[in-house]
């Protein structure tokens, strides 16, 4: 596939998705510059990324340096990456992937080879895009670079949700949160998130409760309020668990939530707020939190259970 070719499959995608979304977008098809595989998204330039033998994604070496500018091919800076996913034998339909810049320059400085190549002499990595046709019915993707092992979904960041213009809708709501169009849907909430928090509600033997114990994901209180999972049906009769990818920060606000999440699903209950063995709470990552974190959750009675990353985010 050439990149002009490339270039027109996204942009039928995508028109396709914003009129399905009942969306608004301004996309201008004309390259701002001699490069035919560009064009404007909301004024800012994308760059379509064809696929051959992988993706090769043009970066800016300067980020190794502490550097925030965005990259440059064929003499002109661009901001969004768009990688057009062509259907395979491993997926059944096309698919594009829109990233910004900020969010593959994570990508690219928490590469580690295990072969000891760190790449930094040459601007042009290669990728690779695997999509998940499992629970999520290839909405979710995988990115890495082509030195990492295939078949180990490692990183949290890198669970992506392809098909995302609505990302880009509403990017202004996911720049104020700190997260990047690629991995956060328009809700703010990253692909990592969400598998982690289905996870939980699959698993509650995790949690210590009965492997019928029922969950509900993102149940609502009459605040409106919204915990992550809830669990009833068991004994105890409720409980709370409130999920965060990772970092001791997120860890100890998710304490903070889990306290009052558990007070909300006592009152709506009628339960003893007191009454421990009939309230739970927990706060589940991908990783300890640290003993800040462990000493806030001991001091107020809630647990806290980190999940083995390759569990959750291994491919289904």
């Amino acid at each position: 596939m050439k990149v002009v070719e490339a270039k027109k499959l996204v942009l039928e995608l995508i028109r396709q998705d914003l009129i399905n979304q009942n969306l608004s977008l301004r996309i201008d098809e004309r390259s701002p510059d001699s490069d035919p595989g560009k064009f404007i998204i909301e004024g800012k330039v994308a760059r379509t990324v064809h696929p051959f033998d992988g993706w090769f994604v043009q970066i800016n070496l300067d980020w190794f340096k502490g550097s925030y500018d965005p990259p440059c091919i064929n003499r002109g800076e661009f901001y969004y990456y768009v990688f057009a996913i062509p259907k395979g034998h491993a997926h059944r339909r096309d698919h594009y992937l829109i990233c910004d810049y900020l969010q593959v320059r994570d990508w690219v400085l928490e590469f580690a080879d295990p072969l000891g190549k760190d790449h930094k002499s040459h601007k042009d990595w290669r990728a690779s895009i695997t999509i998940d046709r499992g629970i999520f019915k290839e909405r979710q993707a995988y990115f890495r670079w082509g030195d990492e092992p295939a078949g180990i979904w490692k990183y949290p960041s890198r669970i992506v949700r392809i098909d995302n213009i609505d990302s880009v809708v509403k990017y202004r709501q996911l720049e104020t949160l700190g997260l990047h169009v690629g991995t956060a849907g328009p809700t703010g909430e990253s692909e990592a998130h969400k598998r982690l928090k289905l996870y939980i509600a699959q698993h509650p033997t995790l949690l210590a409760l009965s492997e019928v114990a029922k969950a509900e994901l993102e149940h609502k209180f009459i605040t409106g309020d919204t915990v992550d999972v809830l669990f009833y049906n068991h004994g105890p009769l409720r409980t709370v668990a409130e999920v965060e990818v990772a970092g001791s920060q997120n860890i100890i606000v998710g304490i903070h939530q889990a306290i009052k999440y558990r007070s909300l699903a006592a009152a709506e209950a009628r339960i003893d707020l007191f009454d421990s063995d009939d309230l739970k709470a927990y706060v589940v990552s991908y990783e300890e939190g640290g003993e800040e974190a462990a000493e806030m959750a001991h001091a107020y009675n809630v647990e806290l259970i980190s999940v083995e990353k390759s569990e959750v985010l291994k491919p289904i």
